[in-house]
């Protein structure tokens, strides 16, 4: 099951782009499919099923009628396909795409990993997960280095792209590759000092994700003898960042509620408010929930 579903993932991913060249094309037309779209005419081997509603044709090949359910649409130009509508997946409508591809493939078996959870049961770092970032498995961890010394396989102000959007959470956007003035700097490197911790910034001297973030789960390298293992203390990386209920949320939903309702009639959506209060962070070098790493490198006046 597992191969069967990686040799399906790389033909979606290597199909051919369609209707870019004419917006008329069908797929019967060009014999193209669009970007990111799953092989067609494949035969499954007989040891392979699908659900009932995602029929195969003949010599059990994938055929558009298996996913679609929009008559005849092999034959409609790509521009005039609704994508919005139930029947355009069987079984549809669906929250993500991803959750349709579960019929027939195990989220399990393509489940990426998280790279930073970099400690097994018995407390021993997962070396095969510190070669995604590094060319090789740094030594000596309870030192600190110079940059160059890492051995990582990109300049660290562009490494964590290559898993993450640009833009992963408020205020990301203002930060990156933001430069911190001669008063900031003096301020960043007094925080150092007194709590211990590292806040580096890029080779051009600019913010960077692991200038708030610490890439690798607490524990890995030790605290005591290098700054750069100091961060927010975390059971479980898996669990990620997790959020309790607040009774401020009745209030806020009130005073959103007018402009939300404006933005859901405008754009068709049905988008709902909740405020919570961050309960527990992870792989970040200072609590941010209480301001401490805010104040790592801001200063305000009363």
């Amino acid at each position: 099951m597992r191969h069967l579903a990686l040799i399906a993932w790389l033909a979606w991913t290597l199909v051919a782009r369609a209707g870019e060249e004419d917006p008329d094309a069908s797929y019967d037309t060009s014999k193209r499919l669009p970007a990111l779209h799953h092989a067609v005419g494949m035969s499954l081997p007989v040891d392979w099923s699908t659900p009932e509603h995602l029929p195969l044709g003949p010599e059990r090949r994938v055929e558009c009628s298996t996913c679609h359910g929009l008559k005849n649409l092999e034959r409609m130009p790509y521009r005039t396909v609704d994508k919005k509508s139930a029947r355009f997946l069987r079984g549809g409508p669906y929250a993500t795409l991803t959750a349709f591809c579960s019929n027939c493939h195990d989220p399990a078996a393509l489940k990426r990993p998280n790279i930073h959870s970099m400690l097994d049961d018995s407390g021993k770092i997962r070396e095969d997960h510190c070669t995604y970032c590094h060319e090789a498995v740094p030594q000596e961890r309870e030192r600190p280095h110079r940059a160059v010394d890492y051995r990582l396989r990109l300049p660290p102000e562009q490494l964590c792209y290559g898993c993450h959007g640009k833009t992963p959470h408020f205020n990301a956007l203002e930060h990156q590759a933001a430069k911190p003035d001669e008063a900031m700097r003096r301020h960043i490197r007094e925080s150092e000092r007194q709590q211990g911790i590292r806040l580096p910034l890029s080779g051009e001297g600019q913010v960077m994700c692991p200038t708030c973030h610490a890439p690798h789960q607490y524990g890995v390298i030790d605290e005591r003898k290098n700054p750069a293992g100091r961060s927010v203390q975390a059971a479980d990386p898996e669990r990620g960042i997790e959020y309790q209920a607040h009774p401020w949320n009745a209030v806020i939903q009130a005073d959103k509620q007018d402009r939300l309702d404006s933005l859901n009639h405008e754009l068709h959506t049905t988008l709902q408010l909740e405020y919570r209060r961050i309960s527990q962070e992870v792989l970040l070098r200072q609590a941010a929930r209480d301001g401490t790493l805010c104040l790592a490198c801001h200063q305000f006046r009363d």
